[in-house]
């Protein structure tokens, strides 16, 4: 059997942030289950393309394609996608497509279409409040008005109980079938060790005689992230904890300028670091050397870099505007409001926090290494 998964961007194009891991841990690993995976993408890595063969197969691995198309537009339009598609798509048996508010996305569904193939979406947040009250409404309305009159014909990806609920909330009907995202835990098994101060000095090139705790956050730089108010969080609690570092990593995606601006203002400059993205070595680093992770996300289908975190053993503060709901009943950290007080909380109460790092990554290896998620995906799809 043979799978085209049909993505805007895909490995290693990290820019675009955790989904981007996802889709290609996920491809890897159903492809080494004897599944035929022809990956159908384009070269865009954020505003810049990226350094691959374009408009033909790669063979990555046994029964692993990728074709990168290059794009004209970078994230706007590619000539060689569109017309390429139409025969990928008619020699699949499945069309796995990733995203939903994309001219990718939107050929990928025609042409399947037509070619009357078992269609299977993830939309990866596309349906969440925030998503669908920002920028392009009204076109966004019509795509899914459209997509509505093929429902029966789409088999929906949640990554998510809360995914699920959005897609549901929009189409009462659909067919929804959750499988979490996942994790390649034994790739967070092995590390440098470092101490606070060191790490500090590693990322913000600044050598602080003391360091009391280090919290590390992590993603693109867009509003939807709410770094804002962590920051705003964060503000309060140095306040009595002066010695304390915050460290974001996380490319710019429009927020950047006023988050450094924030900074600022509130005097925060020798506690609160943006390093802007970083690759996985570096985030491996941070992630096994800080003391707790936090995210203070409007919005999450997943969530990726919270199993990654908790891969690492460290107990996380997260916003419950995510899907984490679980996370204190498997003493891994807190599930909170997400506004600054109620998050300074939190922060004071995970200081004190009786943490056994080998449970919290019992939780991560039980529930999200990729090993048990890639096969719980082929057994719900039912594809062999």
């Amino acid at each position: 059997m043979r799978l085209c998964l049909i993505s805007s961007s895909f490995y290693p194009a990290t820019n675009y942030g955790g989904p981007i891991s996802s889709t290609w841990n996920l491809s890897k690993r159903i492809a080494a289950k004897n599944l035929k995976v022809f990956v159908s993408t384009t070269n865009a890595n954020g505003r810049d393309k990226l350094d691959v063969e374009t408009n033909k197969f790669i063979f990555i691995s046994d029964n692993f394609f990728i074709k990168y198309y290059n794009e004209q537009i970078i994230n706007k339009l590619s000539l060689n996608f569109i017309f390429g598609i139409w025969d990928d798509i008619k020699r699949s048996d499945i069309i796995y497509i990733q995203y939903l508010f994309h001219y990718t996305a939107f050929f990928a569904l025609i042409f399947s279409l037509i070619h009357k193939k078992k269609i299977i979406i993830c939309p990866r947040g596309s349906f969440s409040s925030y998503t669908l009250k920002n920028r392009f409404v009204f076109l966004k309305n019509i795509l899914l008005n459209f997509i509505g009159i093929f429902n029966r014909k789409i088999i929906w990806h949640a990554s998510s109980y809360l995914e699920k609920n959005d897609i549901i909330s929009r189409f009462s009907k659909a067919e929804v079938r959750t499988v979490n995202d996942g994790v390649d835990f034994n790739s967070f098994q092995k590390f440098e060790r470092i101490n606070r101060i060191d790490l500090i000095k590693k990322y913000t090139n600044i050598r602080f005689a003391k360091v009391s705790h280090v919290f590390f956050s992590m993603g693109r730089l867009h509003a939807i992230k709410r770094f804002d108010v962590l920051i705003n969080a964060f503000s309060i609690f140095v306040k009595s904890h002066k010695d304390a570092k915050l460290i974001i990593a996380g490319g710019n995606d429009g927020v950047e300028e006023e988050l450094r601006l924030q900074i600022i203002k509130m005097n925060l400059e020798e506690n609160l670091f943006l390093i802007n993205h970083i690759n996985f070595i570096d985030k491996n680093i941070i992630l096994n050397n800080c003391d707790y992770f936090t995210l203070c996300s409007e919005f999450e289908s997943f969530g990726i870099v919270i199993a990654e975190a908790i891969s690492c053993g460290k107990p996380v503060i997260i916003s419950n505007k995510t899907p984490w709901i679980d996370i204190e009943d498997n003493n891994c950290g807190y599930f909170v409001e997400n506004n600054p007080n109620d998050i300074c909380i939190a922060f004071e109460k995970i200081i004190n926090f009786k943490s056994k790092p080998e449970l919290i990554k019992k939780y991560a290896r039980d529930n999200f290494d990729w090993k048990r998620i890639s096969q719980i995906f082929i057994n719900t799809f039912k594809i062999s």
